[in-house]
């Protein structure tokens, strides 16, 4: 039996780190998207099987990359999805990335608002809502960024509105 090198643990300790930490952001970023959470992990998982530990820190936004990978992954999904029956199978080390993902109520309310948004404007909002601003979505994307920002905007209206908060907003309540 040979041993591991020591900074070939040192990447695997940070990349599981990674893993850890953005496997539930970006499952959260799908499910804003329109994905199940079961969509989600499965999206995700593959985004990470392309970054593997030698990569991901070549990358200069590893975060960004993922979320485009996967939300590719999940698009490419559509047309063959099928609802499983079987649960997520377990990560090794007995961490399930779907538990990762919990939702409150609050939560599942937006996302049933957000499932309303046209395209453009779920999409928008969807990376908005995961930190990045209009000219990093454009970026990512390849797109405009007046047409992100016109995107986002609309969304943001839409769901004001949804919520009501512009009746609140000017009545005072």
């Amino acid at each position: 039996m040979s041993a591991v090198p020591a900074q070939t643990q040192q990447v695997d300790g940070e990349f599981d780190s990674f893993y850890t930490v953005e496997m539930a952001k970006v499952s959260g970023f799908l499910m804003n998207l329109g994905a199940s959470p079961y969509e989600a992990a499965d999206a995700a998982h593959d985004a990470f099987l392309k970054l593997l530990p030698d990569r991901w820190k070549s990358l200069d936004h590893p975060g960004a990359y993922l979320r485009k990978t996967a939300y590719r992954n999940y698009l490419r999904q559509a047309n063959s999805r099928t609802h499983p029956a079987d649960p997520v199978p377990d990560r090794t080390g007995g961490t399930c990335p779907i538990e990762l993902v919990v939702l409150t109520e609050q939560q599942q309310k937006m996302l049933g608002l957000l499932s309303t948004l046209p395209p453009a404007e779920r999409e928008a909002m969807a990376w908005s809502l995961d930190g990045f601003n209009h000219e990093e979505i454009a970026k990512i994307l390849g797109k405009n960024p007046a047409a992100v920002r016109q995107a986002y905007k609309r969304a943001r209206s839409r769901l004001i509105d949804a919520l009501g908060l512009k009746k609140e907003a000017t009545t005072g309540e």
